[in-house]
């Protein structure tokens, strides 16, 4: 048990699971209804019913940095496009972008992009669950 949780200190109130699913995303205005950028690559990972950590090496897309410029009343979101494996259709879930960490160090992804998921339909919450039911049994 993690420090945090044993002292109460833990903000999480939904499980998360360790996942490494391949997707594509995009800076998305809501309000014009259109993509404000080209797809990028990225990968979920740490997934939760409300959220997710996007790795990705691209914080900045076209001119878009992804925390900076990021609209509190959510009009900006990322438009993530999930392909899980074993799937044979993508679908797409729209994340807010809450924090994020540069990692210096060797690895895929250089960044870490706390997401949550925002505007969740209900055909969209469905294959959110479907795909945290798959990563339980895996």
């Amino acid at each position: 048990m993690g420090i945090r949780k044993y002292f109460g200190l833990e903000r999480r109130s939904h499980s998360r699971y360790s996942a490494a699913v391949d997707v594509e995303f995009q800076v998305w205005d809501s309000a014009e209804e259109r993509p404000r950028t080209d797809k990028v690559q990225g990968r979920l990972t740490e997934i939760s019913p409300i959220g997710a950590c996007l790795q990705t090496n691209h914080m900045l897309i076209q001119g878009h940095h992804l925390h900076l410029d990021n609209d509190p009343l959510g009009n900006t979101p990322l438009l993530i496009t999930v392909s899980a494996s074993g799937e044979e259709e993508t679908w797409t879930v729209k994340g807010q972008v809450l924090w994020y960490n540069k990692f210096e160090s060797a690895r895929k992804f250089q960044f870490d992009v706390g997401l949550s998921f925002v505007d969740v339909s209900p055909a969209e919450k469905e294959k959110l669950l479907s795909l945290l039911r798959s990563l339980s049994e895996s």
